[in-house]
């Protein structure tokens, strides 16, 4: 989205949030839904606020430093797709 508003010169956190709402879709529209309309939530007013919610809702818990932790794993002999190929490979493999 950032890139989105970088090139439509989006600079207005209400824009950015209102812009980025029209393309949730499937569970992340009916949570924005039941944001909007439940009167005991507060609104949200900041792009960074919207970000934050939105992550909370649905960004997995210690997603990102698992990711981290699998990237440091890789050697400097291992290309970022060979290691991607591997795990794929482990992942699909029949127990």
């Amino acid at each position: 989205m950032e890139s989105y508003f970088r090139a439509k010169v989006i600079v207005d956190d209400a824009v950015k949030v209102n812009t980025t709402s029209m393309f949730l879709i499937d569970i992340a529209l009916l949570w924005w839904q039941g944001r909007t309309t439940d009167k005991r939530q507060c609104e949200i007013r900041t792009w960074q606020e919207f970000q934050c919610k939105l992550k909370g809702q649905f960004y997995p818990e210690f997603v990102e430093e698992e990711a981290r932790a699998k990237l440091q794993g890789i050697t400097k002999w291992d290309t970022v797709g060979e290691r991607w190929t591997k795990e794929v490979s482990k992942s699909c493999r029949k127990p």
